[in-house]
């Protein structure tokens, strides 16, 4: 039925304002409003490219075919920034324009192109110069100026639409339907977002390091969240009434809702007045701002949207926006469950944001299909646009168990299969269940945009188009297979640093310790060893190990990698593992100093309190006199033979019985240089 009658029913209730038809789009804002969703749905179709390198380089069948960790690194960071900022914020840019319903001036229009300018410089670094990539959480970059100029370009643009949506939001709020208020409180929050980076590029360190993008990204980042549930709910409000012909529920009771999911960004002034933004304290306080108060608002909503999905029986399902809507809020939930079970950080994190980000995308997809006829497009209502959804949240679903799995068997995020250093087979079952899932999604993914790509191309007309008279399901599903074998293996092979010239000052490829590696593996462990001791400062241990792994393969004679690698497995309690790394350093290099104070730490770890007096007692005979941890190692050493003594099994005792006994020994800190492997 056409999207401009379907209200109509005799099934409907309500006023106009209630009613779903409210979102339609007043005529002078379709361009403005249409190029903001046309930029998101580029964004996406981008973010899919990447996402098939990352499902083929995490998979095992692929994962030993695609070696580049910075290539892996760069296809990341383009994939979660396209996927999660761009995207997100373009289409939240597009229900601004929406609800403000202001005709197009020439300043939209130059937000709109000066937000496509930055999309557009975000993208070019994956083709023309070495960008090394940082993985931040929240907004990953690449260290190279036209990414960042170009994220900035396109942040600025968001927040000029921002600006020039508000008053006529403000105006037309007494029309009141739930979905206006959720996008005037979605710009109040990102607002909050914008007050956030302002404030922490204020108070970090400039230039920023890798270290810095994490803490950079951190405040402003958990914000967004609460902006991407409070559209989240308001779109699902628009497809309930949709589905159900009929309001969701009472205003009011939608209203509390969506103020209760916005209230909690109140409490972020305060965290940033009363901690350091490179404290762990500020780190657990947004943490728990978001576990505690980011899902309850948007799970009252999905509750509810599925008791009355089960009371309106199975005619409801004739819509074509009831699968999308009960897979956004099934992955919502899912999303929220997994991020319950986050422990470490593992492949857990990934799967619950692949929860709730797939809601998110699959509200927005509906969303999609929905107002094409108000753009004055082809309106497809065919098995294509029906099952693309489920197909897209299936995948998901499937994606986010498997991943989930491999968290609880340890897996860390952020690495590639090759990376890996625990491999057995439940390992194997559940990363291949996440390349199915994985590609289920992309498939789904790029039929969304096919079908987008259609309704563009096709002429609107006023009647719905026949169904066509081929089932052409199995055939796009098998072009999209060929299509993601094909660009996953050109991937694979791509130069990680193409377009780009990589020199490396005295270096000579046949004197070189990591054997047949050329000047681009030179390149690449520098990055990963940095990135190493970035993951090490921050205590993220699962990735620092995977990383500093990754740098001792391609440099398996690097002393200081096995040092920081064994700090790395100190901090997962993997004493065993550590006191092999330190063995491997001192064998490699026996001045090598910090790791005999990390030998004697993990052999510690083992009771082996023989053992690590022996190695402690080389560290204080290698020290000199000014070494800041000399004392701490004395008094381990004290503490240890008294505890010996006890058990009458000490050979020799320090006459020096002055020093304080410790409860715990703080180990060096991290190499943060090396010298040429």
């Amino acid at each position: 039925m056409p999207a401009a009658t379907q209200y109509d029913r005799p099934g409907f209730r309500g006023t106009d304002t209630d009613r779903p038809s409210a979102l339609r789009v007043h005529p002078d804002v379709r361009g403005v409003a249409g190029g903001w969703l046309l930029l998101a749905l580029s964004a996406l179709a981008l973010s899919t490219l990447c996402a098939v390198l990352l499902i083929a380089a995490r998979t095992p069948l692929f994962g030993t075919v695609a070696t580049s960790g910075e290539l892996f690194g760069r296809a990341l960071v383009l994939h979660v920034s396209l996927a999660v900022v761009v995207w997100f914020l373009a289409c939240a840019s597009g229900f601004w324009s929406l609800a403000a319903g202001v005709a197009a001036s020439p300043l939209r229009w130059a937000v709109l192109a000066l937000a496509a300018a930055g999309l557009a410089s975000m993208v070019t670094p994956l083709f023309f110069g070495a960008a090394a990539p940082v993985l931040a959480n929240y907004v990953p970059v690449l260290n190279h100026p036209m990414f960042l100029t170009g994220l900035l370009l396109f942040l600025a643009a968001v927040a000029l639409c921002g600006v020039a949506s508000l008053r006529g939001m403000v105006r037309r709020l007494k029309e009141a339907p739930a979905w206006r208020l959720g996008a005037l409180l979605s710009l109040l929050v990102a607002a909050a977002a914008l007050g956030a980076l302002i404030t922490s590029i204020a108070k970090a360190q400039w230039p920023p390091s890798q270290a810095a993008f994490e803490i950079l990204a951190w405040g402003p980042g958990h914000v967004l969240q609460f902006l991407h549930v409070i559209l989240l709910m308001s779109v699902w409000t628009v497809l309930g009434e949709q589905v159900l012909e009929q309001p969701i529920a009472p205003r009011r009771w939608l209203a509390g809702l969506l103020v209760l999911a916005a209230a909690p960004v109140l409490v972020v002034p305060f965290i940033y007045l009363a901690y350091p933004i490179d404290s762990p304290d500020f780190r657990r306080a947004f943490t728990l701002l978001m576990a505690l108060g980011v899902w309850p608002a948007a799970a009252l909503l999905a509750l509810r949207l599925l008791l009355q999905l089960k009371r309106a029986g199975r005619a409801v399902w004739s819509a074509p926006q009831a699968p999308a809507l009960l897979m956004s809020i099934l992955l919502f939930l899912l999303g929220c469950v997994l991020g319950a079970m986050i422990r470490n950080d593992t492949t857990m994190v990934p799967a619950h944001y692949h929860g709730t980000v797939g809601a998110v995308t699959l509200a927005y997809m509906a969303l999609g299909y929905q107002l094409l006829p108000a753009f004055g497009l082809v309106g497809y209502q065919g098995r294509l646009v029906r099952w693309q959804p489920v197909l897209y949240g299936s995948g998901l679903v499937i994606l986010a168990l498997a991943l989930a799995w491999s968290g609880w068997l340890g897996v860390p995020r952020k690495t590639l299969h090759v990376d890996v250093i625990v491999q057995y087979p439940a390992y194997f079952a559940a990363m291949s269940l996440a390349g199915l899932g994985g590609f289920l999604a992309i498939s789904g993914a790029a039929l969304f945009v096919l079908n987008i790509l259609r309704s563009l191309r096709a002429k609107a007309r006023p009647t719905p188009l026949r169904r066509d008279r081929r089932d052409v399901r199995w055939s796009a599903i098998a072009l999209t297979a060929a299509l993601t074998v094909t660009l996953g293996t050109l991937l694979a092979y791509w130069p990680a640093d193409s377009g780009g010239v990589v020199t490396a000052q005295g270096a000579d490829p046949r004197k070189d310790a990591i054997g047949p590696a050329t000047l681009k593996s030179k390149s690449e462990i520098d990055h990963l060893f940095s990135q190493g001791v970035a993951s090490l400062n921050l205590k993220q241990y699962d990735a620092a190990a995977s990383q500093l792994h990754r740098v001792l393969e391609l440099a398996p004679k690097m002393p200081e990698a096995h040092v920081n690698m064994g700090f790395a497995l100190l901090g997962l309690q993997r004493y065993d593992m550590a006191r092999t790394s330190f063995e491997n350093a001192t064998a490699l290099k026996r001045d090598q100093l910090n790791a005999y104070f990390g030998l004697a730490v993990a052999l510690e770890g083992l009771r082996d309190l023989q053992g690590a007096l022996g190695a402690m007692r080389s560290y204080v005979h290698l020290s000199k006199s000014d070494d800041p941890y000399l004392r701490k190692a004395n008094a381990a050493i004290w503490e240890w033979e008294e505890d010996l003594k006890k058990q009458g099994s000490v050979a020799t005792v320090l006459t020096n019985k002055s020093l304080p006994a410790i409860e715990k020994i703080p180990v060096p800190r991290p190499i943060t240089e090396k010298k040429s492997p």
